[in-house]
């Protein structure tokens, strides 16, 4: 049986650098994660989750291959990823934010490498809105958040509902 569930603002999970996995000897591991963290994301209606946010610190993401064009591939692990192209601004949300929306510049390509959910290498070359989900999600492998992109002065505007956030999930788990 399945426990874990989303992690929010306020929660070390969401703050440390993810570890790599290893496929042969952590299979079992990684397809119960893969299952728990697809039921948070569909739960959530989200585009993309990262193991952090569902409590394990590895280096593991998932993004919607419903709602985003990823040649048939959804789960990355151990991902490797370069960006390039221009700077684009665009509004970004987090599934373990809820309610903070701003915009945060990324690169208009990602060039990614992992491994899929049977251990085989895969790449892929994303661009625009599935460059950006890539490069959040990977974000969270090493421990940051979209709001450590924004400006000083952004940062300062929404410091209140960052502490209303962490007081309502406090240590990290919605308080129901």
């Amino acid at each position: 049986m399945s426990f874990r569930s989303l992690e929010y603002y306020g929660s070390e999970a969401l703050r440390k650098q993810s570890r790599e996995l290893d496929c042969s000897s952590e299979q079992d591991f990684i397809d119960t994660l893969i299952i728990d963290m697809k039921r948070i994301l569909y739960t959530e209606n989200g585009l993309g989750l990262a193991a952090p946010q569902s409590g394990e610190n590895v280096r593991l993401f998932i993004l919607n291959p419903e709602e985003l064009d990823l040649s048939g591939h959804g789960v990355f692990i151990n991902p490797r990823i370069q960006t390039s192209g221009t700077s684009i601004k665009d509004e970004e949300g987090c599934l373990s934010i809820p309610g903070i929306f701003e915009l945060v510049k990324r690169s208009s390509h990602s060039s990614i490498t992992a491994l899929d959910q049977t251990g085989r290498s895969f790449s892929l070359e994303l661009d625009d809105y599935v460059a950006r989900a890539a490069q959040h999600e990977y974000d969270h492998l090493e421990g940051i958040l979209f709001i450590d992109r924004l400006s000083p002065i952004r940062k300062r505007l929404i410091r209140k509902r960052l502490s209303e956030i962490k007081e309502e999930y406090r240590s990290g788990k919605r308080i129901l």
